[in-house]
C-alpha cells in the first residue's frame, strides 16, 4: 500500500511538470509574437517619419505619453504611490489608442485609391449642392413665407423652454403667434382634399340622395343579433359568453347571419336601442338568471326604441331547446328550413316555454331588473310602502 501511494506520488509530480513545461512554453511564444508585432509597428513608423517632411513630423495620438510622464515623474521626484498610479493611467491610455498599423494601412487605401473614385467622389457632392439650390430657388413665395413661420415658432419654443416655461404657457404663445401670422396651408394638404371632397359632394347629390346614402350606411347587415348580459367581475361571466356562443353556432347551422353584441362600454338597453335603430328587431337576450333556469329569450321589437312594444318568448338553451328556437323565428319571419311536428307544442311547454305574450309593464316583468329602464332614487322612495308603526303600550313614567 505505500509503494502504491509513492507511485500516484510521482506520476502526480510528473504531471504537474508537464503543464508547467506547457505553460511556460505558451508564455514564450505569446512574448515572441508581442515582440515581433512591435517590431513591425516601429519600422512603420519609421518610414512614414522619413517620407514625411521635417514640419509636418507630428507624434500619434497617445505614442510616447508613457514615456513623457516618467520622465516627468523623475525630475520632480513625486511619491512611489502615485507615480505609480499615473504610470498605469498613462500605460492605459496608450494601449486604449488604435495601433499605428491600423492607421497607416488606413493612409495607404487612400493614397492608393485611383483619381477617377476621388473625382466622382466630388462630382456628386457637386450634384447634391446644386439640387439643393435649384429646390431653394423654385420654391414659390407662399412656401417661403410658411418655412419663415415655422422657423420663428420653433425659435419661440426653444426661447420659453430655456426660460423653464410650463408646456401650456409654450402652447399659448405659439397659438398667439399662429393667429398673428395667419393661414399657412398648402392647398394641396390632406386637409384640403378633405375639404373639397365634401364640397363636391355637396354640390353633386340633393338632399334625398344624402339621405339615402345615410339610411344605406344605417341598414342592417344581420338577422339577429345575440346580446349577453354581463357585467364587469362576475363568476358567471364566462358562462353567460359560452351559452351565447352556443345559440350562434346553432343559428347559424341554419345559414342565418348571427352577430354577438359583447361590447362592455354600453348597457343591455343601449345595445337593444342601438340594434333596433339599425333595423335588426330580433334579439336573443341571455344574462345570469336565465342561466340559472336553463333558457334564453327571444325577443322582437315592433317600433324601435319602444321598450313597450317588445314581443318576448322563453325557451330553453340549445341543445335541448334548439328545435323551439328554430320554429319560433320561423314564425316570426326568418327563413328557416324546418317544418312543426304535432309534438313540438308539447315539447315546448314541457321544457318550460312560454306563450308568446306581448310585453307587459316593467313591474309585470319576471326578469325586469335586465331591461327595464332606470328608476332614480327619488322615484324609488315615492314608491316605497310606509313605514308601519309598532303598536305597544305606552310606558307609564314613575312619579318623582
Amino acid at each position: 500500500s505505500h509503494f502504491g501511494q509513492a507511485r500516484e506520488e510521482a506520476a502526480f509530480c510528473h504531471w504537474s511538470l508537464l503543464v508547467m513545461a506547457a505553460e511556460a512554453a505558451e508564455q514564450k511564444s505569446k512574448a515572441k509574437k508581442m515582440k515581433r508585432k512591435h517590431a513591425a509597428a516601429a519600422a512603420v513608423e519609421a518610414k512614414e517619419v522619413e517620407e514625411q517632411p521635417k514640419s509636418k513630423k507630428k507624434k500619434h495620438r497617445g505614442e510616447g505619453v508613457a514615456e513623457e510622464l516618467a520622465e516627468e515623474l523623475k525630475g520632480n521626484a513625486k511619491k512611489p504611490k502615485q507615480a505609480a498610479k499615473e504610470t498605469k493611467v498613462a500605460t492605459e491610455q496608450a494601449d486604449s489608442q488604435p495601433p499605428a498599423e491600423e492607421t497607416a494601412s488606413k493612409k495607404r487605401k487612400h493614397e492608393e485609391q485611383p483619381a477617377e473614385e476621388k473625382g466622382a467622389e466630388g462630382s456628386a457632392k457637386q450634384a447634391k449642392k446644386q439640387k439643393k439650390a435649384k429646390a431653394e430657388e423654385e420654391v414659390s413665395p407662399e412656401e417661403k413665407k410658411r418655412r419663415e413661420a415655422q422657423d420663428a415658432i420653433r425659435q419661440l419654443v426653444i426661447r420659453l423652454r430655456g426660460e423653464g416655461k410650463t408646456e401650456a404657457e409654450i402652447q399659448l404663445a405659439k397659438a398667439e403667434l399662429k393667429a398673428k401670422q395667419g393661414n399657412f396651408r398648402k392647398p394641396d394638404g390632406a386637409k384640403e382634399r378633405k375639404k373639397q371632397a365634401w364640397l363636391d359632394w355637396l354640390q353633386q347629390k340633393s338632399e334625398t340622395e344624402r339621405a339615402e346614402d345615410r339610411a344605406a350606411k344605417l341598414s342592417h347587415k344581420h338577422d339577429l343579433v345575440v346580446i349577453p348580459i354581463i357585467w364587469r367581475g362576475r363568476h358567471d361571466k364566462l358562462d353567460v359568453m359560452k351559452a351565447a356562443e352556443d345559440i350562434k353556432a346553432c343559428l347559424a347551422q341554419q345559414g342565418l347571419d348571427v352577430w354577438i353584441d359583447a361590447r362592455r362600454q354600453y348597457t343591455p338597453g343601449q345595445k337593444f336601442a342601438h340594434w333596433e335603430h339599425r333595423g335588426v328587431l330580433l334579439r336573443v337576450e341571455v344574462g345570469p338568471e336565465d342561466m340559472k333556469e336553463g333558457v334564453c329569450r327571444l325577443c322582437r321589437a315592433k317600433e324601435p326604441g319602444d321598450y313597450k312594444s317588445v314581443e318576448r318568448k322563453r325557451v330553453r338553451l340549445p341543445p335541448r331547446g334548439a328545435r323551439a328556437l328554430l320554429l319560433t323565428l320561423k314564425e316570426w319571419g326568418l327563413k328557416i328550413d324546418i317544418e312543426k311536428r304535432p309534438g313540438d307544442n308539447e315539447e315546448s311547454s314541457e321544457d318550460g316555454a312560454d306563450a308568446t305574450q306581448a310585453a307587459c309593464p316593467a313591474e309585470d316583468d319576471d326578469v325586469a331588473g335586465n331591461w327595464a329602464p332606470q328608476v332614480s332614487k327619488a322615484a324609488k322612495k315615492s314608491k316605497a310602502p310606509p313605514s308601519k308603526k309598532r303598536k305597544g303600550r305606552k310606558k307609564l313614567r314613575r312619579p318623582r
